[in-house]
């Protein structure tokens, strides 16, 4: 098989998501979603009713950083998994925990590549709160503590107060479902990528067929 790199598989990567998903309609897919503030990247996100981060690993590409990556996407995504031809399978798979699924880059009968899933992603069974938290902005955080009755006293408080107080009184599993309901809801990203994480300003809603670039990187839905 010829030697891959990342914009051929993302190239590959980003239809077969869409058809991975399309019983929901209204999946937005990211790439190069920041996590922990920009310190990692996933390759692409998908979000729908739950979120999945796709990590890309070309012929190109090592895996010094998989380990990292690995914890990474294992405390924010609902769902994770790797993208990689044969070069870096078998190395990868002693990396990636069990919950993680599988897609391989293959050539087709007639030549191209092409993709298929060889192992199905699971449910990450140990996300970290504070960590889907801190996806949130400071507006976002405090409409959710509001509409739970969970504001006194913190909203004065810095994005960390707020982080750890979500973290310690809202179930992962609803915490994860207001940040994905949150991401898909900004609006002109372009200007959001200006603002601090403390502003309140509100934004307009994106249009469905809207592709542009984004604090996480490319959107498109």
């Amino acid at each position: 098989m010829q030697a891959t790199n990342d914009a051929q598989i993302r190239g590959l990567l980003l239809p077969f998501i869409h058809q991975e998903h399309n019983d929901s309609s209204d999946t937005l897919v990211i790439e190069e979603f920041s996590i922990y503030g920009g310190a990692n990247r996933a390759d692409v996100a998908a979000l729908n009713g739950i979120s999945h981060g796709y990590e890309i690993k070309s012929d190109r590409d090592t895996l010094e950083r998989l380990p990292q990556q690995v914890s990474a996407y294992g405390a924010i995504f609902e769902k994770a998994t790797l993208v990689s031809g044969d070069r870096h399978l078998k190395a990868a798979r002693k990396i990636i925990p069990r919950w993680w699924g599988i897609v391989e880059v293959v050539s087709s009968p007639d030549g191209p590549l092409i993709l298929e899933r060889i192992r199905e992603s699971k449910p990450n069974p140990k996300p970290h709160p504070e960590s889907i938290a801190a996806l949130l902005w400071r507006s976002e955080a405090l409409e959710l503590l509001t509409r739970l009755g969970l504001d006194n006293g913190v909203r004065s408080k810095s994005m960390e107060h707020l982080t750890a107080r979500l973290a310690l009184e809202v179930p992962v599993d609803r915490l994860s479902t207001y940040a994905r309901e949150a991401l898909r809801a900004r609006g002109d990203w372009r200007s959001a990528a200006r603002l601090r994480r403390c502003d309140d300003t509100s934004q307009q809603i994106s249009s469905p067929l809207n592709f542009r670039r984004t604090p996480y990187g490319n959107i498109c839905r």
